[in-house]
């Protein structure tokens, strides 16, 4: 640099450059991603299972639906105060606690009884899942830095994107093998000696870093963090089952106040030099804030996806949980290729990553559309894996990148706040997008039977005509047709009996012929599978939008470059 008073040149003098992550350090990296990998997986795993655990425990429908979201809404709920709680404590103490309470809970949810408790484990898993997830980013964020930094956060985004969708294979698998009979419990009973593993290593490989100045817990502010998600999340996750009451719409009315009282709180407390749960600092200036609006979105997109293809393969084609998990396994494959191209392409690249991986996304789902409109009742592992490599390369360029970006302003003491804020706008994107995707899908499914079951109707009349079928009894077999398939599509309890089914059933046998049977069973097959397809069809129509508004959002953050070996 030059040196002014004398206006002659002065040796250069560098910073030194942070030393290189040392073996142990790696290895600790290891077993915090394996906890990361394990707790996430949870989020999905659960999908592909739901049909079996209702079976089993008789469940209703409204149980089903909280076995998936209940775990999802503690852990959004609770990951703010999580995040302090790592910056008081210390990150490994409260990483360590998370980890084993999580195994503990796991292991109730493995010996559950009923639908009632399997319900309530969820939702303690899920708080011991928003104990331990920021740690994990905290530990990473002031353990590394400089390119180092990029290419810890572009693993963890890999972990992030491949337990997103490896948990229907997993869980497919798991219960497919039935191990020591025991079925879809194996699910929840393998995070146990896993989570066991996690704690050990980490207790023995990961360095304990904590604040200084030791940060008090904003109890107040908690608290109120913890009504505005629950707000938001409950009314949106409920909705569709309490057909939109007006209590619905009331809880949402009142996140818009408590959000405001929220704010007002952590803006008092820090002109009077507390410690908010929420460092607003962190909003002040910089990509943070806009980096959460990306996220938010982006997240939006991929855990109602997964959903609802999930779904769709199950209910609307009957597939096995087996081979709906083998349906993502070339996302999965996607996923894992684009991280590894991502990681070293994040120093030149930055925020460009994430406008090419939401493009990528968005012609994946245009691919899928494509794929449903050739094959509407055919649909194969094979036919969809085209479509599903696109999605997962989009994917694995999102979820690599977007903690790097989101996380470039938090530093020091915030590092665990930051953490906490980031995962929680994460988690409250996936429930949002759930609803929102599933309101759109169900719904579609609903309103559109009677329009589906009246275009098989040619069809099954052509075939009642090659059996002979009388008109009286072809008319009659028609209208019940109707009526069953009408039913089916609106019935929120699969495993029960509908009427409408049964009187169809015996309507066919009547007619003395066995065909007539089996061709009313092949008529619904075929008007089902056409109906999911169309509907899935319009939904994707949300993926494209989200993804189209990520790119476009992606504009207004900041172009950051990292050199090698520099510092953040």
């Amino acid at each position: 640099m030059s040196d002014l008073s004398t206006g002659t040149a002065a040796p250069s003098t560098p910073a030194d450059p942070p030393p290189a992550p040392t073996r142990r350090t790696w290895l600790g990296l290891a077993v915090i991603l394996l906890a990361a990998f394990m707790e996430l997986l949870d989020v999905t795993i659960v999908t592909v299972a739901s049909p079996e655990i209702q079976n089993s425990f008789h469940t209703s429908y409204a149980q089903v639906q909280w076995i998936l979201a209940g775990y999802q809404l503690t852990f959004a709920a609770g990951l703010v105060a999580g995040g302090r709680l790592g910056d008081i404590f210390g990150c490994r103490r409260i990483f360590v606690c998370g980890v084993l309470a999580f195994a503990g809970a796991s292991l109730l949810c493995g010996i559950a009884t009923s639908g009632t408790q399997i319900v309530l484990f969820r939702l303690v898993q899920g708080l011991a899942a928003a104990l331990m997830f920021p740690q994990v980013q905290a530990i990473i964020h002031v353990t590394f830095t400089g390119r180092h930094r990029a290419a810890a956060f572009g693993a963890l985004g890999g972990v992030t994107g491949l337990a997103g969708i490896a948990g229907p294979l997993l869980g497919g698998a798991l219960i497919d093998l039935d191990l020591f009979g025991s079925g879809w419990r194996m699910i929840f009973l393998i995070n146990v000696p896993v989570g066991v593993i996690a704690a050990i290593g980490a207790m023995l490989l990961v360095t304990e870093r904590r604040s200084e100045q030791r940060p008090g817990l904003d109890l107040l502010g908690t608290t109120l963090g913890t009504a505005v998600v629950a707000l938001v999340v409950f009314p949106l996750i409920q909705g569709r089952d309490a057909d939109w009451a007006w209590w619905i719409w009331t809880l949402l009315a009142l996140a818009v106040p408590a959000v405001g009282l929220f704010l007002w709180h952590q803006r008092t407390l820090e002109k009077r030099g507390g410690w908010p749960v929420v460092d607003l600092a962190l909003f002040r200036g910089g990509s943070f804030g806009l980096g959460l609006v990306v996220q938010f979105i982006s997240f939006a997109g991929i855990s109602a996806f997964f959903l609802v293809l999930a779904v769709q393969l199950q209910a609307g084609y009957q597939w096995s949980a087996l081979r709906t998990g083998l349906a993502f396994l070339p996302i999965a494959v996607g996923t894992g290729l684009a991280s590894g191209i991502s990681i070293p392409l994040m120093p030149r690249l930055g925020k460009r990553l994430v406008q090419a991986g939401a493009l990528v996304m968005a012609l994946g789902m245009v691919a899928l559309m494509v794929t449903l409109h050739a094959y509407p009742t055919d649909l194969s592992v094979w036919t969809l894996t085209p479509a599903g490599l696109v999605v997962g390369l989009g994917l694995g360029l999102i979820v690599t990148t977007v903690n790097d970006v989101v996380l470039a302003e938090a530093v020091g003491p915030s590092a665990g706040s930051a953490a906490g804020v980031k995962a929680m706008v994460g988690q409250s994107g996936n429930a949002v997008g759930v609803a929102v995707l599933g309101a759109l899908f169900f719904g579609l499914l609903s309103s559109n039977a009677s329009a589906a079951a009246h275009d098989e109707l040619p069809h099954f009349r052509a075939g009642l005509k090659q059996l002979s079928v009388s008109a009286p009894d072809t008319a009659a077999l028609e209208r019940s047709l109707t009526d069953c398939f009408t039913d089916q599509a609106r019935a929120t309890d699969r495993s029960a009996p509908l009427p409408s089914c049964t009187a169809l059933t015996d309507r066919a046998r009547a007619t003395g012929d066995p065909a007539v049977p089996r061709l009313v069973r092949e008529s619904l097959d075929t008007a089902r599978q056409q109906h999911f397809s169309d509907s899935m069809k319009s939904s994707l129509g949300y993926e494209v939008a989200v993804y189209a508004l990520v790119f476009l959002l992606v504009f207004l953050l900041p172009l950051r470059r990292l050199a090698p070996g520099s510092r953040r």
